[in-house]
């Protein structure tokens, strides 16, 4: 019997390969007379947790650290990871790691201060080491700048009236009159870059970057206008320069608008997470030649149905017949809400426990409440 794990982390709770194990336990524990191949694929969308999937399932993946600013310009020590396939090096960069939410306290909040200077710098890192293809996970961010720190890092100039370049952060985009790209790196043109991200909000607007995500940053209803219209004239600038419409691009506000600055100044490609894990890692045949499928993520709810994983995962096992459940941390929806989508069923740990319980002893609510799946899963497929 084959059995396939494809999920996602727990957020706050439980990383994806801690999860995947926690289940795999599960199921060694039901399945105790039954010789079983458990095959593991830990899931993430671009935000945290992204380094930790690739390590897990990625054998030619190497864990790097350099020393890079955070969001607000202290040193700090960055890991990324450098990957070596067919005699060529990429690497993963997770934006979550240099200027990630998850790093700040919340009284350290400040979304005009907050820069994506260290992404950057970490890009240039790799190249250093000689990597020509890079992934940036743009997900979690605590910045809302447009990737203006990150270009600043590599040699762009965001200039003012006077001619003079901004200092990194939001602050100061709305003085931005020309730029200048002449001293940027010229690796960044023999590199291809993509952007890895579930969040595919346009650059501003109502439904852009900062009037969406800027409040869970710190900014206050005031900021968050302030911000969106600098964002706006931002875009018009970007088009008089270079001749793209950073608000039709769809995931340009992703990661505070970072996503339309890696689109107009590093010609990033735009992959959702589940997208680009599910090409990178070829789970595919391994779900074609599979008896049961799981997969989850921390909540599956009415966001779920916007290609998150389950999605992605459940469309594969509906194009090959394949028999497959969620395990989340929680759910909002119904029980069998995506079986038209190839999911047969969604479990959740609150199913089973309360949240408390489920949220501060999630690896052993995993393995447990696994356990208890397997008896009604396996007397049904």
């Amino acid at each position: 019997m084959k059995i396939v794990i494809a999920i996602d982390s727990y957020k706050g709770t439980i990383s994806s390969p801690n999860a995947a194990n926690a289940i795999k336990e599960g199921i060694c524990e039901y399945l105790t007379t039954v010789n079983a191949d458990v095959k593991i694929f830990p899931m993430a969308d671009g935000g945290e947790g992204t380094l930790d999937a690739v390590l897990a399932f990625e054998e030619n993946a190497s864990l790097c650290k350099t020393t890079a600013k955070d969001c607000l310009m202290r040193d700090s020590i960055i890991p990324f990871i450098i990957i070596k396939r067919d005699n060529s090096l990429s690497a993963v960069v997770e934006m979550a790691s240099i200027a990630g939410l998850a790093q700040m306290k919340k009284n350290e909040l400040d979304i005009m201060r907050a820069t994506t200077f260290g992404v950057g710098q970490c890009i240039k890192t790799a190249m250093d080491k000689g990597a020509r293809t890079i992934y940036l996970g743009i997900g979690g961010s605590a910045t809302n700048d447009a990737g203006i720190g990150m270009m600043q890092a590599l040699g762009a100039k965001f200039l003012d009236e006077c001619n003079n370049d901004i200092a990194p952060g939001a602050a100061q985009i709305g003085n931005i009159r020309d730029i200048d790209l002449c001293g940027i790196d010229k690796r960044i043109c023999a590199t291809r870059f993509v952007s890895v991200s579930d969040v595919k909000n346009p650059f501003y607007g109502p439904n852009g970057a900062t009037r969406v995500y800027g409040p869970q940053k710190g900014a206050t209803p005031k900021q968050v206008e302030c911000i969106d219209k600098m964002f706006e004239k931002f875009s018009g600038i970007v088009f008089s320069n270079t001749g793209i419409d950073l608000q039709n691009i769809k995931g340009s506000g992703a990661g505070g608008g970072i996503g339309g600055g890696a689109a107009a100044f590093l010609n990033s490609e735009f992959k959702t997470g589940a997208d680009w894990l599910i090409e990178y890692s070829k789970i595919e045949q391994d779900i074609a030649d599979a008896d049961l499928v799981i997969t989850g993520e921390g909540r599956t709810d009415e966001q779920t149905f916007n290609d998150k994983l389950p999605m992605r995962i459940g469309a594969i096992c509906k194009k090959y017949d394949k028999y497959a459940i969620a395990i989340s941390g929680g759910r909002t929806i119904g029980k069998y809400d995506m079986k038209n989508h190839g999911i047969e069923a969604i479990y959740a740990l609150t199913d089973y426990y309360d949240i408390d319980r489920a949220m501060n002893d999630t690896h052993a609510c995993l393995i447990n409440a696994t356990a208890k799946i397997c008896e009604e899963v396996f007397s049904r497929c």
